[in-house]
C-alpha cells in the first residue's frame, strides 16, 4: 500500500472507531432512558390504584360473576399497553390485555414470576420477564388472601425505537464514511504532493539532471523545512560533483600540458645523446651538444620543480609564514630587472617599508615572476611600473582574506582594507579579453609568444596565482590591447595572532 492509502485507512478506520463509540452510547443512552420511562410508568401508584379491583380481589369469585369482573378489568385497563394478569387464591388467573396491548403469550407471566412481599403497600420493583420470545418490563403485588396482581408493558416499542435509531446511525455513518474517505483523498493527495515533487526531482537527478530541485513550500511547515533541506543537500552535491569533475579535468589537462611540455626537452636530451654515442658529431661541436644537452636538462628541472612547486601549493598546506617587508623584496626584484634589461625604462615606487606576513622565498618568486612575465611578453623599449603601497587597516576591524583570484575585464578592483597592495604596469601591447581570461591557467601561452619564441612554461602567473591564494590573497589582470597591461596583487594585513615555533620554522596563521 503506499503511503496515501495507509494515512487514508487510518483516518478511516479512526472516524469509523469514533461513529461506532458515539453510536453505541446513543444506543445504549436510548435504551436506558426508554426503561426508565418503562419503569416510570409501572412504578406510579394509579396503575395498581386506579383499578376497581379492590372487591374483586379480597372475595372469592362468585357464580355468574366472572364476566362481570372481566368486563370491570378491561374497563380499568381501557386502551393501554397494560397486560394485567389475576391469581386467585383458588390458582384461577384472569388475564386482560389493554386494547393498545399486543397479543399476551400464551403462558401467564405469573408462572414466571416471583412472589412479592404480602401485605405490601407498595408495589415490587420492576423485573424483566421473557416470555415466547417477548420481553416486558412488568410490577407485581401480593394482596391478603393470595391473590396476586402483575401489571406488564411490553418491550418491543423500545427495541424498535432502538433498532431504528441503530438503523439510522448505520445509514449516516455509512455516509460520513464514504465521505470522509472522498474528502481523505482529496486532502492527502494534496498534502503529499510535494512528496510526490521530490520524488520526480529525485528520479531526475538520478537521469542525470543535476540543476533540478525541489519546489519550495511554506517555510513553517515540515515539508518546506525538508524541500529546503534537501536543496541545500542537492546544491552541496552539485557542487562536490562539479569540484570533482573539474578536479579530474584538470588534472587529465594537467597530465597532458605536462607530458608534452616535457616532450621537448626529453627529445632534444635523447637526439643529442644518441648522435654522441652514434659519432656523428663533430670533434668540434662535441662541447656544442654536451651544452645543449645542459641546457636541456635544466630547463626540464625547471620545469618538474615548478610542477612540484604548484603541486605543493594545491595541496593547501600551511605555509611558512614570518613578519617580512615587503618594500625589500620589490626593491631587490626591480634591482634585478634593471640588471637583466638595463636599456629598459623601470620606474618604481616603493614606501620605505612594507610589512606583511608570509613566505619570504614564495613572495620573491611571485614578485619575480610578474617582473620577468613583463621583460619577456613586452618589447624591450616598453617602459614598466612598480607601485608598491600599504593600506592601514581600521583599528578596530582585523584584517580579513580578500578572496580567490580574479580577472575583471573592468577597471581594477578597490583595494582591501589593510594589507599590501603591488601594482606591476607595462606599456607594452597589451592583452586582447581573450587573452586576459587565460593568462592564470597553466601551461597557457598565446600565439603571438610562441611566434615569437619567448613562451616560456606558461607556469610563472600560475605560480603567482596560486601563492598570492595560499597568502589569502589574490591577484587581478586589467588590460587592453595597445594600453599596456596591469597586474595587481593584493595581500591582506598581518595577522594579529601570535606565531608560533614548529619543526619547520615559524608558522603563523592568518586571523579568519
Amino acid at each position: 500500500m503506499t503511503l496515501r492509502l495507509k494515512l487514508m485507512a487510518g483516518l478511516v478506520a479512526l472516524c469509523a472507531l469514533g461513529l461506532a463509540v458515539a453510536g453505541a452510547a446513543s444506543a445504549f443512552a436510548l435504551r436506558s432512558y426508554l426503561y426508565d420511562r418503562v419503569d416510570q410508568q409501572l412504578g406510579r401508584a394509579e396503575v395498581l390504584g386506579r383499578l376497581p379491583l379492590a372487591a374483586l380481589l379480597t372475595r372469592s369469585p362468585m357464580p355468574g360473576r366472572a364476566g362481570a369482573e372481566r368486563a370491570g378489568v378491561e374497563r380499568a385497563v381501557g386502551p393501554t399497553d397494560y397486560l394485567v394478569e389475576i391469581r386467585r387464591p383458588n390458582g384461577t388467573v384472569l388475564r386482560v390485555a389493554g386494547s393498545a396491548s399486543p397479543p399476551p403469550p400464551a403462558a401467564p407471566l405469573l408462572n414466571l414470576a416471583g412472589r412479592s412481599d404480602a401485605g405490601s403497600s407498595k408495589p415490587s420493583p420492576t423485573f424483566t420477564v421473557v416470555s415466547d420470545g417477548q420481553r416486558y418490563r412488568a410490577v407485581q403485588r401480593d394482596f391478603p388472601g393470595g391473590t396476586r396482581v402483575l401489571v406488564a408493558l411490553p418491550l418491543r416499542p423500545v427495541a424498535d425505537t432502538v433498532r431504528r435509531l441503530v438503523r439510522i446511525e448505520l445509514a449516516v455513518g455509512a455516509a460520513l464514511l464514504v465521505a470522509m474517505a472522498a474528502l481523505a483523498w482529496l486532502w492527502l493527495t494534496r498534502g503529499l504532493r510535494p512528496l510526490r515533487q521530490m520524488v520526480d526531482t529525485a528520479a531526475a537527478i538520478a537521469g542525470g539532471d543535476l540543476d533540478r530541485r525541489v519546489p519550495a513550500g511554506p517555510a513553517h511547515s515540515e515539508t518546506g523545512q525538508l524541500a529546503a533541506a534537501l536543496n541545500t543537500m542537492l546544491g552541496q552535491i552539485q557542487a562536490a560533483f562539479a569540484a570533482r569533475v573539474a578536479s579530474q579535468e584538470q588534472v587529465r589537462r594537467f597530465a597532458a600540458d605536462a607530458s608534452h611540455e616535457l616532450r621537448t626537452p626529453l627529445t632534444s636530451i635523447r637526439g643529442y645523446a644518441d648522435l654522441l654515442r652514434a659519432g656523428m658529431v663533430p670533434a668540434d661541436e662535441t662541447d656544442q651538444a654536451l651544452h645543449r644537452i645542459q641546457q636541456e636538462a635544466a630547463r626540464m628541472g625547471s620545469l618538474v620543480d615548478d610542477l612540484l612547486y604548484l603541486a605543493h601549493l594545491d595541496e593547501r598546506r600551511p605555509t611558512r609564514r614570518v613578519g617580512l617587508d615587503l618594500a625589500a623584496l620589490v626593491r631587490d626584484a626591480v634591482a634585478d630587472l634593471r640588471a637583466a634589461a638595463p636599456d629598459r625604462p623601470v620606474r618604481a615606487e616603493l614606501p620605505a617599508s612594507c610589512p606583511v606576513l608570509g613566505d619570504s622565498d614564495a613572495l620573491r618568486q611571485l614578485v619575480g615572476n610578474l617582473l620577468t612575465n613583463a621583460r619577456v611578453h613586452t618589447p624591450r623599449d616598453a617602459a614598466v611600473e612598480v607601485r608598491l603601497r600599504g593600506v592601514p587597516a581600521p583599528p578596530a576591524r582585523p584584517a580579513e582574506a580578500t578572496g580567490p583570484v580574479g580577472r575583471p575585464a573592468g577597471p581594477v578592483s578597490s583595494m582591501p582594507p589593510g594589507g599590501a597592495v603591488l601594482d606591476v604596469i607595462d606599456h607594452g601591447p597589451g592583452m586582447p579579453p581573450e587573452v586576459a581570461d587565460h593568462v592564470f591557467d597553466r601551461f597557457y601561452r598565446a600565439a603571438d609568444s610562441r611566434a615569437q619564441g619567448r613562451g616560456g612554461s606558461g607556469l610563472g602567473l600560475a605560480i603567482v596565482a596560486a601563492t598570492a591564494r595560499a597568502h589569502g590573497g589574490r591577484v587581478e589582470v586589467t588590460s587592453a590591447v595597445g594600453a599596456g597591461t596591469t597586474f595587481r596583487l593584493l595581500l591582506p594585513a598581518p595577522a594579529t595572532e601570535p606565531t608560533s615555533s614548529g619543526p619547520h620554522g615559524t608558522v603563523s596563521r592568518t586571523a579568519p
